[in-house]
C-alpha cells in the first residue's frame, strides 16, 4: 500500500470539513485535486473511505477504522517536520537584552531611584516654628577664628 502524505492530510481534512469544496480550501488546493487525490486513497485502500450524497459527506466503516491511523500518521509528520525544522535552525546566542528592553529596564530603575529619594524627603522631619534652631548651623559660625600672626619683616637686601 502506497499512501502518500498528502493523501492523508486531504482525508483529514474531508473528515473536519464535511465538504470537498471546504476541505480543498483549508488545504489550499482545487477541488477537483483533492477529490482525485481521495479517490487514489480509496484505491490504495481497495474501498471507499466516504459515502457521498448531494447533501452530505459521512465516513464509510473502512473509514472510521483508518481515520486514527491516519490522524497518528499525520501527528507524527507534523512532529518529524518540527524537529527538523529545530535541527535545521542555527541556535541563536543571546548576547543581551534588547536596545528597547535595555532602556526600559534603565527607565525603570530611574524612577524608582526617584520615588525613594522622594518617600525619603518627605518622611524627613521639617523643623516647626516653635522649635529651636539649635539643630541648624548659622552661616557666621562657619567663619574660621584663625590668628593673624606677624611675619618679621625681612628686607629686600636680604632675599638677594
Amino acid at each position: 500500500m502506497r499512501v502518500k502524505m498528502n493523501q492523508i492530510r486531504y482525508f483529514l481534512a474531508l473528515c473536519d470539513e464535511q465538504s470537498f469544496t471546504r476541505a480543498a480550501r483549508r488545504c489550499g488546493i482545487a477541488q477537483p485535486s483533492l477529490t482525485r487525490a481521495i479517490q487514489e486513497l480509496e484505491n490504495e485502500c481497495n474501498g471507499r473511505l466516504f459515502d457521498r450524497n448531494q447533501s452530505s459527506i459521512e465516513l464509510t466503516e473502512l473509514g472510521m477504522l483508518v481515520k486514527s491511523d491516519f490522524a497518528r500518521i499525520d501527528q507524527v509528520l507534523a512532529d518529524v517536520a518540527s524537529k527538523v525544522a529545530e535541527f535545521n535552525t542555527p541556535p541563536q546566542t543571546k548576547t543581551g537584552p534588547e536596545p528597547k528592553e535595555a532602556f526600559m529596564r534603565a527607565l525603570a530603575v530611574t524612577v524608582l531611584t526617584i520615588a525613594f529619594v522622594a518617600t525619603g524627603l518627605a518622611l524627613r522631619s521639617t523643623p516647626s516654628a516653635t522649635e529651636p534652631m539649635s539643630s541648624q548651623i548659622s552661616p557666621y559660625a562657619l567663619q574660621s577664628t584663625v590668628e593673624m600672626k606677624t611675619l618679621p619683616e625681612q628686607s629686600s637686601e636680604n632675599l638677594f
